[in-house]
């Protein structure tokens, strides 16, 4: 794998909805093997904790497209679930005509994937789709959604999956296997290696720790139910909440009605402030109701936590076994994992069961470049499978 020249680099554009500050690092890589010009919806109104995330990738041209943002209540049985994001951004068209990129890369199967699709098939460019829902996730999406998928899977040759779970997924669409680079999720590990001052000094211990959205769907309800059946029985623990969300009062007032002690709310961190916060508790629980990934799972690893998770994030069984996985609707089988996690009997999964950023980096810029410049009579997924 060569590092881009001056007289021979190729283009690489990424329409993504907003720069995640997880993946700085990879795109900070990106820039190091292409012109990469970074395309994007502006920043959502739930991730205010997300500041100047544009000017962190300075090898690269980042633009905000123009366009619009929809926020949609998801509502389940009546009930707020959480606030979905809808980005319309046909700026990137134009964008994408002034660049000409020589690959793209677009992250979902929506608008701006038959916008990058339309490009690739009139100016005869690879397109790469990179994805990231489960099974689990998109089992209850929309008949169009389902029709727009089926369509997209028809014509999209390069596929970029999350991991394990978002594979099946794409198998289910009828997606030859060849054609998915599976690449898992990841966070900047340099960010978590680094040991620092905890950013909450705590009592009682053990500090049991969520990090999320204030949301019906990060099943956090669930936590609190467990945690005062805990309580009753005479365990002594704190509950640390790190995050932001529509649902903080109901679930502060949920607090109150189950009489639970040690609970503790804060807004969220900065990203680059998480390291603190994870090395103030013991133990991460991820009671997740519908999650594609789950990145604070790979970010309490990379800190050193055992990490009770949820069987409906997508990570679960890519990077934990049984004794870490729960399913938070079932009462009995989530009060006795969280008693074990709380007794200090949940194991630390190790973090050599993440891949790190130059390991994907590696896989991503080799399929990219193979995509625009066959070397090889094997696909692109099977040569970087052997390179890893």
């Amino acid at each position: 794998m060569k590092s881009r020249t001056s007289d021979s680099e190729l283009k690489l554009a990424l329409l993504i909805n907003m720069i995640a500050p997880a993946r700085l690092a990879l795109y900070a890589g990106l820039a190091e093997y292409f012109n990469l010009l970074i395309l994007h919806g502006g920043r959502e109104a739930n991730r205010s904790s997300w500041s100047d995330v544009d000017k962190k990738v300075p090898a690269a041209t980042v633009k905000r497209a123009w366009g619009w943002q929809f926020r949609i209540a998801r509502k389940v049985a009546g009930r707020l679930y959480e606030y979905k994001f809808l980005h319309l951004t046909p700026g990137y068209i134009l964008e994408l005509l002034k660049f000409r990129p020589d690959v793209l890369v677009t992250n979902e199967m929506g608008f701006r994937t038959i916008v990058a699709l339309t490009f690739g098939i009139v100016f005869r460019k690879p397109v790469w789709v990179w994805w990231g829902g489960t099974i689990h996730t998109e089992r209850e999406i929309s008949i169009h959604k389902r029709l727009i998928r089926w369509l997209i899977s028809r014509v999209a040759g390069h596929w970029i999956s999350y991991g394990q779970s978002s594979t099946a997924y794409l198998r289910t669409l009828g997606i030859d296997p060849n054609s998915i680079l599976e690449i898992q999720n990841c966070v900047d590990e340099k960010r978590f290696l680094t040991v620092t001052e905890p950013a909450f000094q705590l009592q009682p211990r053990p500090v049991v720790l969520h990090v999320g959205q204030l949301t019906a769907r990060k099943g956090i309800e669930c936590l609190l139910k467990a945690a005062s059946i805990l309580q009753e029985e005479g365990a002594n623990f704190s509950l640390l909440f790190v995050g932001d969300g529509p649902d903080e009062r109901v679930l502060q007032q949920r607090v109150s009605e189950l009489g639970l002690g040690h609970v503790y709310f804060h807004r969220s961190f900065p990203p680059e402030q998480m390291n603190s916060v994870y090395r103030s508790a013991d133990v991460l629980i991820f009671p997740t109701l519908e999650d594609v990934w789950g990145l604070v799972a790979n970010e309490a690893i990379l800190s050193g936590l055992p990490v009770l998770c949820s069987k409906y994030a997508g990570c679960a069984r890519e990077l934990f076994d049984d004794n870490n996985i729960c399913d938070p609707l079932d009462d009995v089988e989530f009060v006795g994992k969280l008693r074990a996690a709380i007794a200090g009997q949940l194991p630390k999964t190790s973090p050599a069961r993440l891949r790190k950023t130059k390991q994907l980096l590696h896989s991503l810029v080799e399929a990219l470049q193979m995509s625009v410049r066959p070397r090889s009579r094997y696909s692109a997924n099977v040569i970087v499978r052997r390179l890893d």
